[in-house]
């Protein structure tokens, strides 16, 4: 016990500053999953692969969609970004998911149907 008490004591302090100074993810770290609203579909392919039930697709009757990722669900497996058909969901580098309200960890995106290049706004 005390080699290893005098082995610290000799080499200095081992640990790192963080949270002061940022670390930088190690490579190929799978952190928060990320959706490119510009590329999504709304096939949901991804919802239906997630293991842990972390992402929903809900559709509507008048082709409206929308996504929703819960991150206290989520095990960022990276699953959703590999069977993705149009590469709109990506893990980012992101790990500090710490919040107060659990509320906070879902994201939801709602998509208006499409038609041709332009947006149709329908009222429910």
């Amino acid at each position: 016990m005390l080699d290893v008490l005098l082995r610290g004591w000799r080499t200095g302090v081992l640990t790192t500053r963080y949270p002061a100074i940022p670390e930088p993810a190690p490579v190929a770290f799978r952190g928060q999953v990320t959706l490119d609203p510009n590329r999504c579909g709304g096939n949901g392919e991804c919802a239906r692969v997630c293991p842990s039930a972390a992402i929903m697709v809900e559709t509507s009757a008048a082709g409206a969609w929308t996504w929703e990722l819960n991150d206290a669900r989520c095990v960022f497996c990276g699953l959703c970004a590999d069977v993705c058909p149009t590469g709109a969901i990506a893990l980012s580098t992101e790990f500090e998911l710490a919040v107060r309200d659990p509320a906070d960890l879902v994201t939801r995106v709602r998509f208006a149907p499409m038609v041709g290049n332009r947006e149709i706004e329908r009222e429910a």
